[in-house]
């Protein structure tokens, strides 16, 4: 299967997507999907992924990504993950994925022709194939990555559906600033320089001069409010 089938097939079902605004086409193998929520819009970049998992390639883009206010999403051919269906080949590339995404990844294949793609989570030595994603779940995310390649937080993406959106950092309920770090999408764990990261990054986006939802001031204070409250504990 090549990617070029796998690039048609998520540009015209993406573009079918009812809160999906654009797909652009970046390259064979990789787009830019801007997703529309209610006050706020996420740009998505996913990589399709058939030859080998470079480490080198998931940390450049990742990081780069994350810098220009991008989430990133990795959708592997299935016979990357594993060449029998059911034990894992555990690469480097696969190990730092799996930090990155809370030890699943996204997979395709095809079927009588027909695309499929769904989440694998790699537990115990072995491989569990999920049901099929709806692509309408598409939804951006942080998480904190601490490997030998990453460490800080990024910004991510997976099919995620509302009722049952799994959290990819474990975040202590009981800490006292819990709903500051929400707001600004960190784990409570994040260094001073990722929640400075943050913070200008939710400024960017929802600063008054830029947000022309209904609301913008108050998220925009409220985003101060967040910064201001976790600066007094760190510094």
């Amino acid at each position: 299967m090549s990617l070029q089938t796998v690039t048609r097939h998520l540009v015209e079902n993406l573009r079918a997507v009812k809160n999906v605004r654009t797909v652009k086409i970046l390259d064979i193998g990789s787009l830019l999907v801007s997703v529309g929520h209610i006050s706020f819009n996420e740009e998505i970049v996913i990589y399709l992924l058939a030859g080998e998992l470079s480490t080198g390639f998931i940390k450049k883009t990742l990081n780069a990504n994350t810098r220009a206010d991008l989430h990133t999403l990795y959708i592997l051919a299935f016979d990357l993950i594993t060449e029998d269906g059911k034990t894992p080949v555990m690469s480097d590339g696969l190990n730092l994925l799996l930090q990155a995404y809370g030890g699943k990844v996204y997979a395709y294949t095809t079927v009588h022709e027909a695309v499929l793609i769904f989440p694998v989570v790699v537990e115990q030595g072995k491989i569990v194939r999920e049901k099929p994603v709806r692509l309408a779940d598409l939804s951006g995310d942080f998480v904190a990555i601490e490997s030998d390649y990453i460490i800080g937080v990024r910004n991510v993406a997976g099919f995620n559906p509302p009722r049952e959106h799994k959290v990819y950092v474990e975040r202590p309920a009981e800490h006292p600033l819990q709903l500051f770090y929400d707001l600004l999408g960190v784990a409570t764990t994040a260094s001073l320089d990722d929640i400075k990261r943050a913070y200008r990054r939710k400024a960017r986006k929802h600063h008054p001069d830029a947000d022309k939802t209904p609301g913008a001031t108050e998220r925009m204070q409220q985003i101060n409010d967040a910064y201001a409250r976790i600066l007094e504990t760190l510094e």
